[in-house]
């Protein structure tokens, strides 16, 4: 297992955990993002839930650097807009840029805690809302599993974010019968029939 592997698929454990507490999650594709051009899951516009295909969940580079800890509150934080998703809660405000007291009141049920007393960011509002061992019950082993993983991890700088996905086993590529093509995790792609919404046949592997 490549040292790309150990990372996603900690992440992935950190966030299938979120998913037990909160089955309304939706599942995601972890991926490591050098470039910085990637979103979180595409929230808030969310054109992704319930889409045939998982939505990624991109961790940039410089977040794994950072530790254990921030990956943590940026799974929290991504994870804070999709349950807003799902529940139809409109969290922010100037295009997405600004995070309400909605987003706050969510991120606290994910194990986020806005400081008491602490007046929102001008620009960002209520974010980001940082995550503490007291508003995490259960969480701390996650965080500490990962910040072991990341420990022994050497060369992050030229880790990929088309890597393999972790738990899931290398990523498939897929192709319908109109010539659209795809990459999944082979966990995901076994849940299930993947079909195209243009040419109505199944994604198969190429």
């Amino acid at each position: 297992m490549t040292n790309t592997d150990k990372i996603i698929g900690a992440v992935q454990t950190v966030w299938e955990a979120l998913q037990g507490a909160h089955p309304d999650l939706p599942d995601v594709i972890v991926a490591i993002d050098t470039t910085g051009a990637r979103h979180n899951l595409g929230y808030p516009e969310g054109k992704v839930i319930g889409a045939p295909v998982p939505p990624e969940l991109p961790v940039h580079i410089d977040t794994i650097r950072a530790g254990a800890m921030p990956v943590m509150e940026h799974v929290v934080h991504v994870a804070t807009h999709a349950l807003c998703n799902v529940r139809g809660v409109s969290e922010t405000s100037n295009r997405g840029t600004r995070h309400n007291k909605k987003f706050a009141a969510m991120a606290r049920e994910l194990g986020g805690q806005w400081p008491d007393g602490e007046p929102p960011h001008p620009v960002k509002g209520f974010s980001p809302v940082p995550v503490t061992g007291e508003a995490m019950p259960g969480m701390a082993a996650y965080v500490e599993a990962l910040g072991r993983v990341l420990a022994k991890v050497d060369g992050l700088e030229e880790l990929a974010d088309t890597a393999p996905s972790g738990k899931s086993g290398t990523r498939m590529s897929l192709e319908c019968g109109c010539g659209r093509t795809l990459q999944m995790g082979r966990r995901v792609a076994g849940r299930g029939p993947v079909i195209c919404g243009i040419c109505k046949e199944e994604f198969t592997e190429r």
